[in-house]
């Protein structure tokens, strides 16, 4: 082995072995759901869609130019792993730190979450990868403002916006650290350079009315809050580490920040924690939120542990038996007949291709919280699916994509384990039940708007409605197997539907706009401040649509 004396070698070994095993991961293991969505975000790539921005459907669609299946999903993931690596293996600044190729290894061991992104496909995978590129050019950027760091900088900043909207915090808390890139002009061209490359994603948002931005900062709305909520982001901390985790922070603790840029990595991590920290008030915090902070964690650690050996001798012992952990934890992520539960990539086995024969291989229309079925249905079956969006759920990239034009006037089958039908399939502990629809034909992407921002009202009293309806399609419509109805709602929580008629509506032209008039009985319900009115859509009798935009109900007795 005298070849492994080198440090260049060593390095290399190292980083064979663990794409090796991510190799190995990819080729052994279902896809998990999300996935699976973001697969079907790759058949029609574009520069924005629903929930995120693109780039993990164009790292999934790298990924099937050499493989098919999982491997087509995961493979460019488990190769930008790879490059991560390499790009925070070159911001250690020690002189020293070939003697300690083995210590930042076991580094990337000790970070459990970190390990996820070697073989998942999500928009973290992007992310961490530019958020290394980002600060391998930042570090460079501080020591020489060459033309090459100031564009790569740029590329870097369009890079993690693209891949996740988080990446703003990581531009925004360098910028924070350190005010005078604020007056450095070249500051200012690599950020000039990194919005040009990420205006085609804005572009793409405006001409489609914003979806991602209205569904995160208004549709998604906030919780009501629960202590819970709050103590899971401080657990949330703990286990993207893993049991390392008291080693880890304490090193980056200790630590001080000894220039501008290790002063830029200590505020991404108290950033990022204090930002989630308020957003636990309003949400339920999910761990990959911060997961950004473990490139930060690395490069301070590596220097502590460099100069604490006795320390070091006790991350190694407490790393080995996290790598005894993720090594068993991958093995059950491989294989259901060794995992002592059923995870998620081995629930599709259990009702995808039961529910494919039960629906005589027709085209599925699910509803529902069902977008994420939808996908891995399609992923294994390869027959098209869609995701018909009701109140009590959320929409999705289906509401935007073309999965309802290609259901019209088809022979298909709505399933959900809400919707009235027969008993089809188990899916987890849920009962799928389906309907068979002849010659579907829907248009869920009308617009109904309501003018002004509330509606006053007095139980039992007539109110009188009108409001815009928008045909955005290029064809006419017609009015056949659709219900209109006004809808009252406190959040989710439907209260009350009310049937709205109009004679007169039979037919609109592709593009059309009408105002439509009519007026109801205002019902006796329980108001209160949260309550608000909308136009809904419902086809088939499957569930009231997104179509109308929500206004507050002011009661007036």
């Amino acid at each position: 082995m005298r070849i492994l004396q080198k440090p260049r070698h060593q390095f290399i070994f190292f980083l064979l072995l663990f794409f090796i095993i991510n190799f190995l991961q990819i080729i052994f293991s279902e896809v998990i759901e999300d996935e699976a969505y973001y697969w079907v975000w790759s058949q029609d790539l574009a520069f924005g869609y629903f929930d995120h921005p693109p780039l993990v459907a164009l790292w999934i669609r790298i990924s099937s130019l050499f493989f098919d299946g999982e491997m087509g999903v995961r493979f460019f993931s488990t190769l930008s792993f790879t490059l991560m690596l390499i790009v925070i293996w070159k911001m250690i600044d020690l002189k020293n730190k070939n003697n300690y190729i083995w210590l930042f290894f076991v580094l990337i061991i000790s970070m459990a979450m970190l390990n996820i992104y070697g073989f998942i496909t999500t928009p973290d995978t992007p992310l961490l990868l530019f958020t290394a590129i980002f600060l391998y050019f930042y570090q460079r950027f501080l020591k020489e403002e060459s033309w090459l760091y100031t564009f790569g900088l740029g590329f870097a900043m369009a890079g993690m916006l693209y891949s996740k909207y988080h990446g703003i915090l990581v531009i925004f808390f360098t910028v924070l650290s350190n005010f005078k890139l604020l007056k450095n002009k070249r500051f200012w061209i690599a950020s000039g350079f990194g919005f040009l490359l990420f205006f085609p994603h804005l572009y793409w948002q405006y001409i489609n009315d914003y979806p991602s931005f209205r569904y995160h900062l208004i549709e998604r709305g906030a919780k009501k809050y629960k202590f819970e909520y709050t103590l899971m982001h401080f657990v949330n901390q703990i286990a993207i580490v893993g049991i390392t985790f008291p080693l880890i922070y304490y090193a980056f603790f200790k630590e001080q920040a000894k220039n501008n840029f290790e002063k830029a990595l200590k505020y991404i991590v108290y950033g990022f924690f204090i930002i989630f920290f308020f957003s636990s008030f309003k949400s339920n915090p999910q761990a990959q939120w911060t997961v950004v902070i473990l490139i930060p964690l690395i490069l301070f650690s590596f220097r502590f542990f460099v100069n604490h050996p006795q320390l070091r001798k006790k991350l190694v012992y407490i790393a080995m038996i996290q790598l005894a952990i993720l090594l068993v934890a991958r093995v059950f992520f491989a294989s259901e007949k060794l995992s002592p539960v059923v995870l998620e990539p081995h629930l599709a086995k259990t009702w995808v291709y039961k529910l494919e024969k039960k629906t005589d291989h027709k085209p599925l229309v699910f509803l529902n919280y069902a977008y994420r079925s939808a996908s891995v249905y399609y992923f294994y079956t390869g027959i098209r699916t869609h995701v018909y969006s009701i109140l009590q759920g959320r929409k999705s990239q289906y509401d935007i994509d073309d999965s309802e034009a290609f259901m019209q006037h088809k022979d298909v089958y709505a399933v959900s384990d809400i919707v009235k039908g027969p008993f089809l399939v188990m899916k987890g502990d849920k009962k799928l039940r389906g309907t068979p629809i002849n010659n579907f034909t829907t248009f869920q992407k009308v617009k109904c708007i309501l003018p002004g921002k509330e509606m006053i009202l007095t139980p039992g009293k007539e109110v009188k409605l009108s409001f815009e309806i928008f045909n955005t399609y290029q064809k006419d419509i017609t009015f056949e197997n659709v219900e209109i109805l006004g809808v009252f709602q406190k959040k989710k929580k439907v209260l009350k539907e009310i049937s709205l008629k109009f004679n007169d509506l039979k037919v609109m032209k592709a593009k059309e706009k009408k105002i439509l008039k009519t007026s109801f009985t205002a019902p006796d319900i329980e108001y209160d401040k949260e309550t608000t009115f909308r136009i809904s859509l419902r086809f088939y009798n499957l569930g009231d649509g997104f179509q109308g935009n929500k206004i507050k109900v002011k009661v007036i007795n």
